[in-house]
């Protein structure tokens, strides 16, 4: 029996053993410290041992020693420039820090809720980038919770404040989905 991912619920995800997958690109514009990657989290769910897409996650990875964060950020779009503005401005992170951006979680399941997606990140996402050695890890709110629903966006609030040690900030002119988060992940270790 073949499972489609499409069907998955938050129980199958959350139980399965999850393995990382991924594909990196340097970037075009700088010789050092910029990079993209898509990870692919997957699992098998069947006997007949076929790899399932769980999730995507796509990464911006910056080391901070050897481009301008700023610079670089601001070279990819808006919300990365954004990001590293808040980091540096409002966070004021160490700009020669290696740094990773979420720019997007997206769980292949029309099923899966924003608990899963949040377990997703704490349980895979960041121990990845704790054991590559970032320093931090950002991301925007609506990389993980975009659709908007207002119990979406509670569900990620209150497991946000409970589940992962970071700092949250929103502007009061700004919108929910741009509220930025930074995880230490020095302090996180999960």
């Amino acid at each position: 029996m073949s499972v489609d991912n499409k069907a998955l619920t938050d129980k199958q995800i959350q139980d399965a053993y999850i393995f990382i997958d991924g594909i990196f690109s340097k970037s075009t514009e700088f010789d050092h410290g910029l990079f993209s990657e898509w990870l692919s989290l997957k699992t098998i769910l069947d006997d007949e041992g076929k790899e399932v897409e769980v999730a995507k996650a796509n990464l911006y990875l910056f080391n901070g020693n050897q481009v301008d964060f700023y610079e670089a950020a601001d070279s990819i779009d808006g919300d990365q420039e954004f990001i590293a503005s808040k980091l540096l401005n409002v966070f004021q992170i160490n700009s020669s820090s290696r740094i990773a951006i979420i720019d997007n979680l997206f769980v292949n399941s029309e099923k899966a809720t924003a608990k899963t997606k949040i377990k997703l990140l704490d349980e895979q996402i960041l121990p990845y980038l704790y054991d590559r050695g970032f320093d931090y890890a950002a991301f925007l709110n609506a990389s993980i919770c975009y659709k908007g629903s207002r119990l979406e966006q509670e569900t990620t609030d209150n497991a946000f404040e409970n589940e992962i040690p970071m700092i949250r900030e929103i502007g009061e002119s700004e919108k929910w989905g741009e509220g930025v988060n930074l995880v230490d992940l020095e302090e996180y270790e999960s």
